[in-house]
């Protein structure tokens, strides 16, 4: 089962994963998720750089109808692709993981968690050092709660 995501990393659908991991067994996964996001830098940087040259280029297309212009997009589009493809790569490897993919840029994962016999999911967000939060299933990011 697979998270999706739309080209510009939100999460578009989910599905549940079995998996339920203890906070100390998510801990020992950060540094894991914290190297796996690094090596995400250069894609995220490159898909921001090429959506933006998109909607630079798809603009002047509308205003002349350039012919060239819409060979060149048709040529960012695939870049974008391909790019997107590397970042989908890095988080399959997460997802197989068990771990919940809720956001790429910055990365932010779930991993669902039992507390007082009621699945929750503890949170982490690149750029934190460690698991500190949790939040419901139902209430997302906004819900987050210190452990």
């Amino acid at each position: 089962m697979r998270t999706v995501f739309d080209r510009d990393g939100y999460q578009l659908e989910e599905n549940m994963t079995e998996r339920e991991f203890t906070l100390e067994e998510a801990r020992e996964i950060v540094p894991w998720l914290v190297a796996t996001f690094r090596t995400l830098e250069p894609p995220r940087s490159r898909a921001k750089q090429i959506d933006a040259a998109i909607k630079e280029l798809s603009s002047r297309i509308k205003g002349n109808g350039g012919g060239s212009s819409q060979r060149q997009l048709e040529r960012l589009q695939r870049a974008l692709r391909d790019v997107s493809g590397e970042i989908d790569a890095a988080l399959s490897d997460i997802l197989d993981h068990g771990i919940l993919v809720k956001g790429v840029e910055p990365g932010l994962v779930d991993f669902p968690h039992l507390k007082d016999g009621q699945q929750v999911y503890l949170c982490w967000r690149e750029g934190e050092s460690e698991i500190e939060f949790w939040h419901d299933v139902a209430e997302g990011f906004a819900g987050r709660r210190p452990l």
